[in-house]
Parts: C-alpha cells; structure tokens; sequence
C-alpha cells in the first residue's frame, strides 16, 4: 500500500479550485482537532445545536459547509478562527 500525503497531493490536483482545497484542510483539520479531544461526533454536534449527521457530512466532505457551521465547530472545540487578509498578509481576528 502506497500511502501519500495531503500536502503531495493536493500539488498535483487540478480538477478542483484552491478554494475547495482550503476547505478540504479546514474540515479535515476540525475532524482531526475533535479526535484529538476524544470528542464524539455526537457530543459535538449537541455542543454547537446541529445534528450529528451534519458533523459526519462535513468530516466526510460530503456537505460544503457554510462560515457560521465552521465557526460553530470551532467555538464547539474551543478554537479561535483567524483569517488572513489577502492582500496586506496580516491576520484578522473575529
């Protein structure tokens, strides 16, 4: 078995945008960060008032999710979103 890294990977994929790239390492990195907690999907999904099945769709990348899910997962996991600005590279902190 072959195994390969997302960051080997992702180099070389040119069917999908940056864009969904960046979500892709976002949900992936919540998924991870709620394993890391030994945190349920369950018990996270009652933590942030949304059903389980949404947290499964969105770790498995079946459901792009919105900002405000994203940022409800965060919250549920204790995490502070930090955004950089494009243009000026600088952080932007809610």
């Amino acid at each position: 078995m072959i195994s390969m890294k997302w960051t080997d990977v992702k180099k070389d994929i040119s069917s999908i945008s940056q864009e969904d790239k960046n979500l892709i390492e976002l949900t992936a990195l919540l998924a991870s960060l709620r394993r890391e907690k030994n945190m349920t999907q369950k018990e996270l999904a009652e933590k942030v008032h949304v059903s389980q099945a949404q947290i499964a769709r969105v770790e498995n990348f079946s459901y792009a999710p919105s900002l405000k899910t994203i940022t409800r997962i965060a919250d549920g996991l204790n995490l502070e979103l930090t955004f950089i600005d494009k243009t000026t590279k600088e952080l932007v902190k809610n």
